[in-house]
Order: structure tokens, then sequence, then C-alpha cells
């Protein structure tokens, strides 16, 4: 909370006070508190800072402040002034206003007992001539907040090319936060779309968003096989300017390597007595982590047959020509033998077909077989398998067939004998190497080339240009949604950076931050919280829009502070972020002497959101999300008598993790946040404030508690009053079943006129 020492302390029942309202033209740079305005108005003579205020201001202006807990945005409503149409120095006010005051800034002040000093004074409102006008000798004019991002679109910055036209205007993408690009077996979707610009008659030209960092390659989004290979041919992975940007270039044959695990391995073929033993699965064989396994094994003696298993291998199919394919496998065989003839032994081999061999089982094809082991005779313990074959030869056209088996055969179906036999996978994957055949098929190709509007990358860009706290840095790295939305404000709209880590605190910034970044350990001792966040904007979208989407996400408030050109007194600064701590404290506490009269409440069952389904993690090349959590209230059946009512279904497109955490704690996700605010019925309390040492400091968002505590509570030498005078203080009815004590309200309205304050508040404890 901000403190102003000076005015506070004239705060009383007896105080005059008086509103002051200073205008600046809109070429007038000077704004603060302290400047000499281009016009001084006021509710009654005043004198303040060296300077005359003239009492022309024939109405009685309120202010009204409100936000939406539902949103989590907050509204500061217009200000309206009828003023009288005064000779100001030979010229009225109505021949004086023109263009060059239209958006000219306001600042109104609180003056108590017509102290002239400057510091002393409070200023309550920071906005913008909207629109004036004239009726009846008296200029109405509207003044409203001061928003700066109404009317801006993003991404804004666009292409340029002096010489070819068409290369112009096309956005660059604005991108923000962690990304994790897909090498090896990864097989995720943490990348970001990078638009086409150019082709240059070499390379495929992509524009890729600035501040990143890395050397990680671009990457090409196979839609058949529903993943993000590496592209491996790039001439560089560094970067170019084109065209005012930053750019990767890609070869036209957008060669492509990448290790593919299968999609699925069965078994249509285990011989008798063939089975996976060491309680491990058949997925441990595929799953791209070579320190678990699967076993295959036969312990008892067999001849005249054959022993062992077939694996079906189910694979994605590649988009483009394949150019090289091998089989990798990280295993082992054994095998303890008594006696084998020439065309006995171990077998393994990968085809495209089965068919009937000795013993009536099937282990694969009698031709166009690849071959891995063939026909080991001798005894073997722990004998690696192949780790790498060229399997080109089973192609189909260049792509793989339909079916895939991989057969290890154990062959004793003449004379021979098997003691027992076994084989060990670890891992086993197809490494593919594709590209565009642009020699035999360009016309294919060029169809190709054509379709690939967008390549993707896993780049970070969370380096922020406003100045982090110097103690916690990491707070401001963009990977958060209170960071993300700081940055808008700093790098595209140029709001005034912080000057120094007690700017930071004074803004609510820092303690915001701590509560949606891991990196604050000492924070409600969340030690595991990160609500982590992505920004991705490929086409305009309104500005305004995505930043009251992040607050929504991230379940903060923001507002342009109304104390924003008074950054004199302590606490204060030009921006104000504030959230719902798991604590929160109350700013004052009030007692029936300090209102007149208040309103009971509870929200309505509509509000309500007792059955949740929140889809999350967007998928960067497809139009869905890829995880989704149910949240369901245990008080659902008794308010709806069924948990089938009620559903709501959400989306969040920023913010990715840290969604739902056990526990109770409000910040450590964002369903337990939106379950402490609308998951049970809260009380609503609205109420006129009366006492000026309660109310004038107030803000919305502040909290508020209402005591029960009477004299007698107090004890000595208050408990001495007559109990006659208990009620005029502890608030005389129940909140409908629940005490008034131990409950603390936000405010979510707030109204100041002249001589008092109207606010509405919400129970959020």
């Amino acid at each position: 909370m901000f403190t102003n020492s000076n005015y506070s302390a004239k705060l009383a029942p007896t105080m005059k006070e008086n509103w002051l309202v200073q205008i600046y033209k809109n070429n007038n740079s000077s704004i603060a508190y302290t400047d000499t305005p281009d016009l001084r108005l006021s509710l009654s003579e005043a004198i303040y800072d060296g300077e005359n205020y003239y009492p022309a201001i024939l109405n009685k202006p309120s202010i009204s402040y409100s936000l939406d807990l539902k949103a989590f945005t907050t509204k500061t409503g217009s200000v309206s002034l009828n003023i009288a149409n005064f000779d100001l120095d030979g010229t009225t006010i109505l021949e004086l206003l023109g263009n060059e005051y239209i958006n000219g800034h306001v600042n109104i002040l609180s003056q108590i007992d017509d102290d002239a000093t400057a510091a002393n004074a409070l200023q309550i409102f920071s906005g913008k001539i909207s629109s004036f006008g004239y009726k009846a000798n008296t200029i109405v004019m509207s003044i409203i907040s001061n928003r700066p991002f109404q009317n801006v679109s993003i991404p804004n910055a666009k292409t340029v090319n002096a010489t070819n036209a068409q290369y112009n205007n096309k956005y660059i993408p604005l991108i923000y936060g962690e990304y994790e690009p897909n090498t090896n077996f990864t097989n995720g979707q943490d990348v970001y779309a990078c638009p086409f610009l150019k082709n240059n008659g070499k390379d495929f030209i992509y524009i890729i968003p600035e501040n990143t960092s890395g050397s990680d390659k671009l990457e090409f989004y196979d839609k058949g096989m529903k993943r993000f290979i590496e592209l491996t041919g790039m001439t560089s992975t560094g970067i170019t300017t084109v065209d005012g940007a930053k750019t990767l270039a890609v070869p036209k044959s957008m060669t492509r390597q990448f290790k593919m695990l299968p999609d699925d391995v069965t078994t249509p073929t285990v011989s008798t007595g063939f089975a996976l033993v060491g309680g491990t699965t058949l997925a441990n064989t595929f799953n791209g982590n070579t320190g678990n396994n699967g076993t295959y094994s036969h312990s008892a003696s067999f001849s005249s047959v054959s022993r062992g298993v077939v694996l079906k291998l189910v694979m994605p199919q590649a988009t483009g020509k394949i150019t090289a394919i091998t089989l990798n496998i990280s295993g082992t065989y054994s095998q303890d033998v008594n006696s084998l003839g020439s065309n006995e032994g171990a077998f393994f081999n990968l085809s495209d077909s089965l068919i009937a061999s000795g013993g009536g089982t099937g282990f694969g094809s009698t031709s166009g077989d690849v071959v891995l082991v063939n026909s080991i005779k001798t005894n073997q313990t722990n004998t690696a398998l192949p780790t790498s074959t060229d399997i080109s030869s089973i192609l189909d056209s260049n792509t793989l067939p339909d079916e895939l088996y991989l057969s290890f055969r154990f062959n004793a179906e003449d004379d021979g004998s098997y003691n027992s036999a076994s084989v060990l996978i670890s891992n086993m994957y197809v490494t593919v190497t594709a590209s565009n055949d642009l020699d035999n098929e360009p016309i294919a190709s060029q169809e190709f080339n054509a379709g690939i509007d967008k390549l993707y990358l896993g780049r970070d860009v969370v380096g922020e240009s406003f100045r982090p706290h110097s103690s916690i840095a990491t707070l401001s790295d963009l990977n958060n949604p209170v960071a993300i939305h700081r940055e808008l404000l700093h790098s595209i709209l140029g709001v005034t950076n912080f000057a120094d880590d007690t700017d930071i605190v004074n803004s609510g910034f820092k303690t915001v931050a701590e509560l949606r970044d891991s990196t604050a350990d000492s924070v409600d001792s969340l030690t595991t919280t990160h609500w982590k966040t992505r920004l991705e904007l490929n086409e305009p979208q309104e500005l305004e829009s995505v930043m009251n989407q992040l607050q929504y996400e991230g379940c903060f408030f923001f507002e342009f502070s109304p104390q924003a050109q008074q950054t004199a007194i302590s606490g204060v600064n030009a921006l104000r972020y504030f959230t719902i701590p798991d604590n929160p404290t109350a700013t004052v506490d009030l007692s029936q002497v300090d209102i007149t009269g208040y309103e009971l409440g509870i929200t309505d069952a509509q509000s309500l959101e007792t059955h949740l389904f929140v889809n999350y993690k967007k998928h960067p090349a497809e139009n869905q999300y890829l995880k989704q959590e149910e949240y369901t209230a245990s008080t659902h059946n008794t308010i709806f008598g069924s948990a089938d009512v009620q559903k709501q279904e959400v989306s969040l497109d920023y913010v990715y993790d840290g969604i739902d955490e056990s526990g109770t704690t409000r910040n450590k996700s964002w369903v337990n946040f939106r379950k402490s605010l609308f998951g049970d019925y809260k009380t609503i309390v609205n109420t006129t404030l009366v006492n000026p040492e309660k109310y004038a400091m107030l803000q919305v968002g502040d909290f508020i508690d209402f005591g029960e505590i009477t004299f007698e509570e107090l004890g000595s030498p208050f408990d001495s009053i007559s109990d006659t005078f208990d009620s005029f203080i502890a608030m005389p009815t129940r909140l409908f079943k629940d005490a008034w004590s131990g409950k603390k309200f936000i405010i979510t309205n707030l109204k100041r006129t002249l001589g008092k304050v109207q606010i509405q508040t919400r129970q959020v404890t």
C-alpha cells in the first residue's frame, strides 16, 4: 500500500476537502503533479504549489474504479466536469480550448485544509481529455483514464524490401517464452512457427522472431507422422537479416534426418515356450530409453523345430522421398546349443511379409529379407545385436512398406538341438533421411514446397528489455505471464522503464511475479510453482485483448496507477500490479461507526465454477489443445445436486503449466486460484464509508475486514465505557450464518466523491 503521511495526518471528520484539477496540453511533456498546468481548476478557491486554482467546476464530480474478478481486468470510469466559461486573462475558456487540449493529460488531486504544499495533496486520478462541448455558457469536459494500449495491434513489425514490393509487409512473429527443439527421440510440441519469406533461387528463407537465442535448427512438421523433424541440410544455423527481418535459410531439398520410434509394436507370432520374462513389458523395447528393456526367452530345450518371436513394427509414414534408412537395435542375444546342422542356427531378419516355416510358425519371408544375423551355430552369451543395418532394400518406391516384421528365429528344424535361447531388446528405431526429389519429381516437389508456408523453431526468447530486479533477475525472464505483460508495455508502448529495485517493488511487479515463478523459494513456501507461459503471435491481434488474456490466465490485475504522476510519495509507481495472495492482509478494519448503511448478498449460482474442463498447451501446428485438466468441486452435489450440471470448458492460450497442482494454496496453480474464488458462494458487502481516516487512502483491489470487536473486548481503559456504545462499534448482524470477523474482502468497486467513498466488496477468505 502507498503512503502519504502528511496527507493522512490531516484526515479527520472535521477536515475540509477540495479537489484540484490540473490540465495539460497534449504537447506538454511535463505532467507531474508539481509541474505548472496549462489550466488550473478546483471545486473551491485554492492555492497549491504557489499557483492559484480557479473555482470554476460547477458540478460535484465523482471518480469510479472497478475490477472484474472473473476476467481479471480493471477499469476507471470517465470523469465529467461542468466548467464555467469564465474569463482567463482576457480570453474565455470556450475561446481557449482547441486541438491542443484533445488527449491532453489531466491530474486530479485531493487537498486537505487548504494545504498548499505539493507533496501534502494526494493524486486520486490520472487520465486524458476525451472530448469537450459547450452548452448554456458551460463547458462540458469528458475525461477518461489513461489507456495507451487502445487501438494498438501486435505484432506490428513488418518486412521491408525497397526493390520488390511483394516482399513488403510480411509480419515478423512476436514470440516470448521457453521452447524445446526436437532432436533424437524427442517428439514434443514445444516449438513455434516461422513464416516463409521468399525463395532466393537456392534456399527457402524463413522469418524468425527477434531476440532468439541458441543454434537449434528449423524443423519440418510432418502431418502424416504428427511429428516435428529437424532439418539437417540447413546451410547454416546462423541468423541473417533479409528485408529487415531476422531469417534462417533452408536448401530446397528440405533434407531431414530423424530417429523414428515405432508407434506401436505387437507380437503376431511367439513360438511355443518363448515368452516375455523378467517383469518387463513390450513397451520397454521401443520407448527410446536404453535404461530398460524387454527380454524374450525360452529356457527349456527344443529340437526339430524353430523357436523365437516375431515383432510387428507399426511405423509412421514419412513425407517425401526416403534417401537413406537404417534399422537400429540396442540389445543382446544368448543361445546354448547341443548340435546344429548346416541350415540351422540363429537367424534374425527384417521382412515386409510373413510365411510359414518349419514347425508351422511364420518367421518371415524366404526372399527380400534384410539379414541382421545369419546362421550362428555356436554358443553365445549376451552377444550384441547389430546396432545399425541398412534396410533400403525393402523400401517401396522410396517409402516404407505397409508392414514390417522383425523376427528372431532359433532354428533346430532338422536334427539340431537347443538347450535355451533368449533375446534382450533395450531399444529399436529407424533412422530416416528424407528430402524432396527435385530431379525426378520436380512438380510434386514444387507443390510440396509451396505448401510449406511455415517451418518451426525451438529457440528460447526469454530476454526482457525492461530493467530486472537486481537480486532476482530471473523473475523478469519472459516465461511467466507477469513478465510477458510488462515486456509488452515496455517494448511495444514504450512505457517508462523501472528506475531501480524500489520502483519494481512499489509497482507490485516483484510480488506478483514471485507468485507466478518458481525461482522465488520464499514466497508462501511455493518452491515448485511456475505458471509457465508462452506468447506466440503471427497475425495481428489487439494489444489490449492480449494483455487482458495474460491477466486472465495469470490471475493478476493491472492498472495505470491513479497516483502515476505523484511518484514522490512512498510506495507509488506509475504501474500497479496486484493479485490476491494466499493470506491477504486487510488495509483497514471497518466497524459500524466508519460506515453508513450496508447491503449484504451472496454470489449467484451462475457465477460458480464447480465443474471445469481446462484445455491448455496449444499445438503449434494444428488447431487443438494437447492437454486437459478436469476439476469438480466437493460441494457440487450439495449446490447443484449433480456434477453433470454447471460444466464449463475453458481454454488457455498462453499459460501451459502450473494448471492443476495438489494442495489448498490459492496461488499454487490456475485451478486452485479459480476454485478459491468461485468454487463456493461468497458474501458481498456494499457500503458507504464516511470516516476519512479509513477511506481516504483506499484503492480498488485493497483488502478490508469488518470487526466484531467491542469496547469491552478492547480492555482497559475502554472497557469502562458503557456497554450501550458497544452496538455502535461492532457490526450488528451476522454474515448470514457466519461471523464478520476473520473474513477478508477485496474492493471490487470504489466510487470517490467529495467527503465520502462508496465501495462494493467481495469475500476472498
